[in-house]
């Protein structure tokens, strides 16, 4: 089965699959015993298509440790959906909306670096290729890049060489928090350390190329 496509099952087949039982049960000459049988055969296929998740992970994309397309999402367990919504121009450069429901970020690609746009200013958010241990400035942050080789578990697969950055502004307390970029994903798992502690949030869904992922 290839990538997506039970995930295209769970949003169009149960309206299909209700007629399609309906039919089956009702409209064939049989004893009422094997028609009790059907609806159960018949009724437990229908949950097993309507509960099944795509666990196969997506196949490295020319996007790298962050895809850009407008329709791609992040939906990591417990937190706020990453949505990209469009793009716009900035300074001649074009950049992504990435959307949660209470800001937008707007990045694009330039090498091995993730830049990103905020009022009038361009500074570096992800760079791909720092060394481990490696700080630079976004915004207020200090960020380090703290591995290049993390694994990360979504259900009963494992994603290796994901990238740890580790985000902290000096002058304030507990807003140290970590992101990590899994290779053809993108946002893969975040973890807060100040006030806002409650484990690592590990991505639960994603959307790539028109195709959904759960896990």
């Amino acid at each position: 089965m290839r990538q997506g496509q039970v995930g295209t099952l769970l949003w169009i087949r149960p309206a299909f699959s209700a007629q399609l039982f309906l039919h089956l049960l009702f409209n064939y000459s049989i004893t009422p015993m094997k028609k009790w049988l059907g609806f159960f055969g018949i009724a437990g296929v229908l949950w097993l298509v309507a509960c099944g998740k795509d666990t196969v992970l997506p196949e490295p994309q020319n996007g790298g440790y962050l895809p850009l397309q407008v329709g791609n999402y992040w939906k990591l367990d417990g937190l706020n959906t990453r949505t990209i919504t469009e793009t716009k121009v900035f300074n001649n450069n074009t950049y992504f909306a990435i959307t949660t429901s209470y800001d937008t970020m707007y990045v694009r690609k330039e090498a091995d670096k993730i830049m990103a746009y905020y009022r009038g200013k361009t500074s570096v958010l992800f760079d791909l290729g720092a060394k481990v241990n490696d700080i630079w400035m976004y915004r207020d942050y200090n960020v380090k890049l703290i591995s290049k080789t993390d694994s990360v578990k979504l259900g009963s697969e494992t994603v290796k060489n994901c990238y740890q950055f580790f985000f902290d502004i000096p002058a304030m307390a507990d807003e140290e928090h970590a992101i990590w970029l899994a290779p053809g994903i993108g946002f893969i798992q975040q973890a807060c350390y100040g006030e806002c502690v409650g484990g690592k949030k590990k991505l639960t869904e994603v959307k790539l190329d028109n195709k959904v992922y759960r896990f």
